[in-house]
């Protein structure tokens, strides 16, 4: 029966298609040809390059989920939640509808396996870390590549919303990747010396200050603030306190360490997009999402202390640690 608690839990079931319904819709430029207005499957199917029975289908399974409105002619609309696939606008999600159809799919069917005997989902599919299976091909770097960037400008604008950056005049940003998040402090505070911290081949080319190295054995030092934005969650316990002890040794008795994160709620249903993060940490990495206690532990045992925890507008909370 529509609406019942069991046609609930067979559209839960039928997630799988869901994922490749909204990649198809992406791969195929779908959300960008309806942009200009409603199309028919033919007219889209002449326009994207696809087969138009097929491709009715596929926009009609998109049409029963909300992304598309089907129109009493027969065309086709973006609705609000499918205008979020379009390319260029800010904020789109079609970088991590391809990383989840392209990356993270295949991963997910040994989850099973880890929940009976241990070990990593993406490591006993692949047969290799998730990492290497980036490094293998460029095209999937990529697609791993888009899903971050459109996530990391998101939160780096509600990070220096929420957060006060102004009192610092030398930031160092510590596994910051692009450096989304440290050009977005900069554009707060452009005074400030700001260093963006990866591995050499991360910062080789990068428009901003930057240092090569590897934070497991040292960062650069003397700063008055480290961040750690969506590092700590990549890693197993052992080596996030082995990432903050780093950090540590770098800071003078003044410095602040800002770890951004998404914290897990003491209810699942009170955050449910930070448990869904914790539950891609399951599949693919050896890392895990964590609470605010959880992470007061691992600071205090780097020598740290939790000082304040600012949530944001992006799901992700500003996390302040001071040397003990």
């Amino acid at each position: 029966m529509p609406g019942s608690a069991a046609a609930r839990l067979a559209r839960l079931a039928d997630g799988y298609l869901v994922t490749q319904l909204l990649h198809v819709c992406v791969a195929l430029g779908v959300p960008d040809a309806l942009a200009a207005g409603p199309r028919s499957a033919d007219e889209l199917a002449g326009e994207v390059g696809a087969v138009p029975g097929p491709l009715h289908r596929v926009l009609r399974g998109l049409a029963a989920e909300e992304v598309l409105d089907e129109l009493p002619d027969g065309r086709f609309a973006l609705t609000e939640t499918g205008a979020w696939l379009r390319s260029g606008t800010p904020d789109s999600l079609r970088g991590a509808v391809t990383a989840r159809a392209e990356l993270y799919y295949e991963a997910a069917v040994g989850l099973l396996a880890a929940v009976r005997d241990g070990g990593t989902p993406f490591d006993a599919v692949h047969g290799r870390s998730f990492f290497e299976h980036l490094a293998a091909a460029p095209e999937r770097l990529a697609a791993f590549r888009a899903s971050m960037a459109d996530r990391s400008a998101r939160e780096a604008g509600a990070v220096v919303a929420a957060y006060d950056v102004t009192p610092f005049a030398s930031v160092v940003d510590v596994g910051g990747g692009s450096g989304t998040l440290l050009r977005a402090i900069r554009e707060r505070i452009p005074a400030a010396d700001v260093v963006l911290f990866d591995q050499p081949g991360v910062v080789a080319d990068s428009d901003l200050p930057a240092v090569g190295g590897d934070f497991f054995t040292a960062v650069p030092g003397g700063a008055d603030a480290y961040v750690l934005s969506r590092v700590l969650h990549d890693w197993d316990d052992d080596d996030a306190r082995r990432v903050l002890r780093t950090c540590r040794a770098a800071m003078r008795p003044d410095s602040v360490l800002l770890v951004v994160e998404a914290v897990l709620p003491g209810r699942a249903v009170d955050d449910p997009a930070a448990v869904r993060m914790d539950l891609h940490m399951l599949v693919l990495l050896h890392g895990r999402e964590r609470t605010a206690a959880e992470y007061a532990a691992l600071l205090d045992a780097a020598g740290l202390r939790l000082t304040r925890d600012v949530p944001t507008g992006a799901g992700v909370h500003v996390l302040e640690a001071r040397p003990a």
